[in-house]
């Protein structure tokens, strides 16, 4: 069982890759802008070309597929997703947040360029992200586009991203709940997110929006306990960035109470409930079934 759960995220891997590549392609059109400075085109390149799993633009044209809707029109929604979800990158390496020098293997934007580019890179990308939706959806359909620009303005800002972000620089206490609902917040929102986008891009009936919803929390729970696995006993070669961070600055992870085992056994059991809702969609989400398992046994 398990040479064949190894085998099939391999193939996974490289259709991860595959897609990442017809991806970015997109991302690199609609991220950079002709009438830019070229000093901030020149950030941009260079953030773009550290790569990426770019799993949550996977998961918006793949949840989009279950309600037949194409690459074509999903894209546009993908790249808003990835272009949030790297600024949020670029912002948490700096050093007034977790103060990283490496990122996937190559110095973060802050040690490449300067700290002040760093910051107007990512103020940027969050800011172009809506441009990119209002530009493709206004005019194919006004109210797809009214859905995403408010669900994704909800997903980063200070009910997600964002507030998760100030939940781990200044955790109210270290409970489980506490740290569940920063989970959610920093993490889950824009996978979840993603996830939405593919019944909004659909125009899903309410029990499929309600799918998404419950898919996206439960994958979005077990990426970050995999991410915290992954800080404990991860290759830093591997990563691409240093381990052991958040023991380091005495931070607390869902770990701390449930040990290494009982965390990955959490995970699990969310896997399950993320492949248990996407199985009632058949074929169609084979190939988020294959993500799922791909998210707890990433090596980075």
């Amino acid at each position: 069982m398990k040479i064949i759960l190894e085998d099939n995220n391999l193939k996974f891997s490289k259709k991860l890759h595959n897609y990442a590549i017809k991806f970015d392609n997109f991302y690199n059109k609609k991220s950079i802008t002709k009438n830019s400075p070229k000093f901030l085109n020149d950030s941009i390149k260079y953030i773009n070309t550290a790569g990426g799993k770019r799993i949550r633009p996977f998961l918006v044209t793949e949840c989009s597929k279950l309600f037949e809707v194409k690459f074509e029109f999903s894209i546009y929604a993908a790249v808003a997703l990835e272009m949030v979800h790297t600024y949020s990158l670029i912002h948490d390496d700096l050093p007034s947040m977790d103060n990283d020098d490496t990122r996937r293997g190559k110095n973060t934007l802050h040690k490449q360029f300067n700290e002040a580019i760093a910051i107007l890179t990512g103020d940027c990308l969050l800011t172009d992200a809506f441009y990119v939706l209002t530009e493709f959806y206004k005019n194919k359909d006004p109210h797809i586009c009214i859905e995403l620009i408010s669900l994704l303005s909800k997903s980063a800002g200070s009910q997600g991203m964002v507030g998760g972000q100030v939940l781990d620089l200044f955790p109210i206490e270290g409970g489980k709940n506490n740290i569940n609902l920063m989970n959610e917040m920093k993490t889950g929102a824009l996978i979840k997110c993603a996830a939405l986008y593919g019944a909004i891009l659909g125009k899903a009936p309410v029990k499929d929006y309600n799918n998404m919803e419950s898919f996206g929390i439960a994958l979005g729970k077990a990426f970050q306990i995999r991410d915290d696995i992954l800080d404990v006993q991860g290759d830093e070669q591997e990563l691409g960035k240093k381990t052991n961070k958040d023991k380091i600055k005495g931070k607390l992870s869902l770990i701390d109470f449930y040990g290494i085992e009982g965390a990955k056994k959490l995970a699990r059991n969310y896997i399950i409930e993320a492949k248990d809702i996407i199985s009632s969609y058949g074929n169609k989400g084979s190939n988020l079934q294959m993500l799922t398992e791909y998210i707890i046994d990433r090596k980075k």
